[in-house]
């Protein structure tokens, strides 16, 4: 299984193990790929996108070198991660992987248990691709950590009315200090601060 991180850090394990991709203008068509897995994209768009700097021929030469880096790292060991045509490419959303991201997005707001929230919350370990600036990266990154705002001030809502805050953390720790004022739990800075510092 590919196991991919990208909030706080860019780290892929295959088998739970670690291994690298070498460049990052590979590591960003990945995670681009990744993110929106099951749509096609042109490649003259990821070529755009990713090289906005260069000439259409080199931008597309560069995708075709970094897309040959990343299929042969990935796809030593015969599972295919990416459906390729002379016009588009695309990530195999049937393929075996799981993300950080994926997990932070799967508890609803609405219906979701606390405990669903925590384990969608324990994905957040900081904003989205650091040290990236692919222009992309940014308005992703907003969006991640946006939402992560909303899921924990639903959770500390629902915790709050149970009369539960402060008495069930043994497992999982998340936490945002900007969460406090557009909460209004003020209250529970001094908790949300150590809540995440032990992660």
């Amino acid at each position: 299984m590919l196991e991919v991180k990208f909030l706080g850090q860019f780290e892929v394990l295959r088998a739970g193990k670690r291994f690298t991709i070498p460049t990052r203008n590979a590591q960003s068509l990945l995670a681009y790929l990744l993110l929106n897995a099951g749509k096609a994209f042109r490649r003259e768009k990821l070529a755009g996108l990713l090289w906005p700097d260069s000439s259409e021929d080199n931008a597309r030469s560069n995708l075709r070198h970094e897309l040959w880096r990343l299929r042969k790292a990935l796809e030593a060991e015969g599972q295919s991660y990416f459906i390729i045509d002379e016009l588009t490419i695309t990530f195999n959303p049937l393929s075996d992987y799981s993300t950080d991201v994926n997990q932070l997005e799967g508890a609803s707001l609405e219906s979701s248990t606390t405990a669903d929230l925590i384990e969608a919350l324990s994905a957040y370990h900081g904003e989205l691709l650091p040290g990236f600036y692919d222009e992309w990266v940014f308005s992703e990154r907003d969006r991640l950590h946006t939402l992560f705002e909303a899921k924990i001030t639903r959770l500390l809502e629902i915790l709050q009315a149970e009369g539960r805050w402060g008495k069930s953390w043994t497992g999982v720790c998340v936490g945002s200090p900007q969460v406090n004022g557009r909460a209004g739990l003020s209250g529970f800075d001094g908790s949300l601060r150590q809540w995440w510092g032990c992660l």
